[in-house]
């Protein structure tokens, strides 16, 4: 079927419509559509906006050399963007263009560079086939707007041909798109390639884009490329101003270590016994205290520490196994860990078990309880059916005495590491400032944690500066971000319950490098439910000079759950430049990288930003010895942006102002899993507690 495109000069003519109503002569099964994303920062074409968006849990990362025809030649064009799907019919993106000449050096302006972040909801429909509607705006605020526009859009597929048709509004003196838009991409059966033509409102483009298939050993990542070229442009020296370009694209969902653990098939080898297989009755046969004994051994193997075995009666005519423990070598998520104490235990639980009950313990502290039926697990192992596990399944924090009640096979615990070490990148950096595209300040910050007694350790915090752009040495425009070498730690910690809701940490000692102080974080669980009162204070003997109000701070916010993985932060703050005001945040976790929209109010000034949070630290680390090295759990990289009026345009670099309090620990990183904590959250998790199971311990049963 051959597609004639003609584009007028006020934009699409009868020849896209014409296209259209070719839609007898296509093919009757409509192909899936293929994702693309356009040089506008929005999922699309080349550079039009389609009506599609991110599906949940997906980022979309890419580079190219695009540039608005409006700005004239320039050396270097910088086009970047970052996407995610924050919600059904919701993706966020942010976009840095930068376009400049002599670009190598620094206290460089030459030209257009700005930040935007945009935004698009599809609009539900009523009908499953048919086309799709979206909203969008692109340059929500900040201080440039150099590409602010509001649009709608229509997005339809016929056989192998997409189609987008919308109209835009573009802000007044900026490069945004402007007017009728539209474009077609034609998609050459199932070998990921298009080809693709568009009008944008101002030019014409045609190009071709390649969609490979998910890549399995990246996480079913997909690489998207493409190449274009501009066709009239005019520029303001009323000469040609066409132009080729190109873009790549990394599709990354988030969501696939999920998918894959729902997904798991054991190799044969992997296969354990059928539960209604009979056993050789002729040789000796293991005791229950053999058994135990077997189930110590196997937890110590996978490297869990202090680690505790034993029986005690449950409710009349039920024998439950208790197992303690305390995990540091699987930090990305506790999961993992509960994981393994589940299929070990309920595999080598001695006859007449009907429940494990797991207690999960932080420097020797009890924590929370999670535990399983024994019958119900072991046919999850092996058929991979959860509904009967996530039933029996039952979580909750600070479980009750049971030691004087239980008969342990090891009175004394299985030894831990005394000297833990976190190896993380202390990061400062700027992007898209009037004097440099990207300025950072890089240093290694290592984290020695000691255990003492039950709920107690002491924290060493070192300093170690690595690198750092030009405009951040001692005396540049931002030296101000520059970390200086030596400790900023050192300081004893004290975690206790008060009652049954409420963890507590108070660390004393001396802090940012040369202030003696205190630090106290509360997190109260709200009765029945499992939300959180979150309370932060910190109080020290002097201030920095560059932070006055740094001698005390404090956070009062409630944590309402929206979800196992999803929940909002709302309350008041007394921020770091001793202003006072409202904090809000949005988290959203998809496994183990979690996004944080938040906003900030001290006195009169409003920040706005997005966090990407995640491990950098392996699945599996080093199994526990005299000295273990690992990496942080939880590792924030994102952006905060001044909000700007019409009083006050300049999106300024104010790196001291408002900002939320930093403890040298956090209770919720180090003993409440990152806030993933919940009977909702555990339940969801099951499929990760198998895949654990078989990657790390099927071996030593």
């Amino acid at each position: 079927m051959t597609v004639i495109m003609i584009f007028g000069k006020h934009g699409l003519n009868g020849g896209l419509w014409g296209g259209l109503a070719l839609y007898a002569l296509c093919h009757t099964l409509a192909q899936a559509q293929t994702l693309g994303v356009s040089s506008q920062g929005n999922t699309g074409g080349l550079v039009i906006p389609s009506a599609q968006v991110l599906p949940v849990g997906t980022v979309a990362t890419s580079y190219g050399n695009y540039q608005e025809s409006i700005f004239g030649p320039y050396e270097k064009q910088q086009n970047m963007s970052l996407g995610i799907g924050l919600l059904p019919y919701v993706e966020f993106y942010g976009r840095f263009a930068n376009y400049c000449n002599n670009c190598d050096g620094y206290f460089t302006f030459s030209g257009p560079r700005d930040i935007s972040a945009n935004l698009k909801l599809q609009i539900p429909t009523p009908w499953s086939g048919g086309p799709k509607l979206a909203l969008g705006m692109n340059e929500l605020g900040g201080g440039a707007q150099l590409f602010g526009s509001k649009y709608v859009v229509a997005s339809d597929q016929f056989g192998p041909l997409d189609v987008s048709l919308g109209y835009a509004k573009g802000r007044p003196g900026s490069a945004g798109f402007d007017g009728a838009f539209g474009g077609v991409a034609w998609r050459f059966g199932n070998t990921g390639l298009s080809a693709l033509a568009e009008y944008d409102g101002q030019q014409k483009h045609a190009g071709l884009r390649w969609n490979s298939e998910p890549i399995l050993a990246f996480g079913n990542a997909q690489v998207v490329g493409s190449v274009q070229q501009s066709f009239g442009t005019i520029a303001s020296t009323a000469q040609s101003a066409n132009t080729r370009n190109y873009a790549l694209t990394l599709l990354i969902p988030l969501t696939d270590q999920d998918t894959r653990a729902a997904a798991l098939k054991p190799e044969p080898a992997q296969a354990l016994p059928d539960l209604d297989a009979k056993s050789d009755l002729t040789g000796m046969q293991a005791t229950p205290e053999d058994r135990l004994a077997s189930l110590r051994k196997a937890l110590i193997a996978v490297g869990l520490e202090r680690v505790r075995v034993g029986l005690r009666e449950g409710l009349p005519g039920t024998l439950l196994m208790m197992v303690e423990y305390e995990n540091h070598r699987y930090a990305q998520n506790e999961v993992d860990a509960l994981g393994l104490v589940f299929g070990l235990a309920t595999e080598l639980a001695p006859k007449g078990v009907h429940r494990v009950q797991a207690v999960t313990l932080k420097e020797g502290q009890r924590v929370y309880e999670t535990s399983v039926s024994v019958a119900a697990y072991r046919s999850f192992l092996r058929d991979g059916q959860a509904g009967a596990v996530r039933d029996s399944l039952v979580w909750e924090r600070l479980p009750t005495s049971y030691a004087e009640q239980t008969r342990w096979i090891d009175a004394e615990a299985s030894a831990f590491s005394p000297v833990r070490v976190e190896i993380k990148p202390g990061l400062a950096y700027t992007v898209g400032t009037e004097v440099g595209a990207l300025d950072y300040f890089l240093a290694a910050n290592f984290q020695t944690k000691v255990p003492l007694w039950s709920g107690a350790r002491a924290v060493v915090d070192y300093v170690l500066p690595l690198s750092n752009s030009p405009n951040m040495d001692e005396g540049a425009i931002y030296s101000i971000f520059r970390q200086p070498r030596g400790v900023r730690t050192l300081a004893l910690q004290q975690s206790f319950w008060l009652g049954r809701h409420a963890l507590t940490n108070v660390g004393i000692g001396r802090f940012n490098y040369d202030r003696l102080g205190v630090q106290a974080e509360m997190a109260a669980f709200v009765p029945g439910s499992d939300n959180l009162v979150r309370l932060f204070a910190a109080r020290y003997d002097k201030s920095a000079e560059d932070m006055a109000g740094l001698d005390r701070a404090y956070v009062a916010s409630y944590r309402h759950l929206l979800s196992p993985t999803m929940w909002i932060d709302a309350g008041l703050q007394r921020y770091s430049d001793g202003t006072q005001g409202p904090a809000l945040n949005w988290t959203r976790w998809f496994g183990d990288i979690g996004v944080k929209v938040f906003y900030n109010k001290g006195g009169n000034l409003k920040f706005a930003g997005l966090e990407l949070e995640f491990p950098l630290t392996p699945r599996q680390g080093m199994k526990p010895g005299p000295v273990i090295f690992t990496g942080p759990s939880y590792f924030p990289v994102g952006l905060r942006s001044l909000i700007t009026d019409t009083e006050s345009t300049g999106n300024w670099i104010l790196p001291t102002r408002v900002l939320s309090i930093g403890l040298a620990t956090s209770v919720s990183l180090d003993q409440l899993n990152i806030g993933r904590l919940s009977q909702g959250y555990f339940a969801d998790q099951v499929y990760r507690m198998r895949d654990a199971f078989y990657a790390y311990a099927k071996n030593l049963l």
